[in-house]
């Protein structure tokens, strides 16, 4: 027979483990139940990316429609205005000089005007 010192002495030690050992499952347990919970975030953060993923790229497929189209506008603009303005240029430097304090004379300022005109015109509205 085992002395009653030495059974409460057992009893207390298998008390104290299956505290520890209760402990540690509870330990355990709430470890996976926030490991499925960040499991859980990270694939809403996934999802999150993936969707400012895709409303960038529509985002930036339609800027680079928008900017394919302004060259072609741009191209158009200086097939056209690049002749008018070599001719504006050109009759610009033949006009007579003029002396120092002077006030331009109305072929130079038809030239002028007709320069901003060109420039003008040639701004998609």
């Amino acid at each position: 027979m085992i002395p009653a010192p030495y059974r409460a002495l057992a009893a207390g030690l298998a008390v104290l483990l299956m505290m520890a050992t209760a402990g540690a499952g509870g330990w355990f347990a709430n470890g996976w139940r926030h490991d499925a919970e960040l499991a859980d975030l990270r694939r809403a953060h996934a999802e999150f990316r993936a969707g400012l993923s895709e409303s960038a790229l529509v985002s930036l497929q339609a800027d680079a429609a928008a900017m394919q189209r302004a060259a072609g506008e741009l191209a158009t603009i200086q097939s056209t205005l690049a002749p008018r303005m070599t001719a504006l240029t050109k009759e610009l430097r033949n006009a007579p000089k003029l002396p120092a304090r002077c006030v331009p004379g109305p072929e130079r300022v038809r030239n002028l005007d007709a320069a901003i005109d060109a420039a003008n015109q040639s701004i998609p509205r």
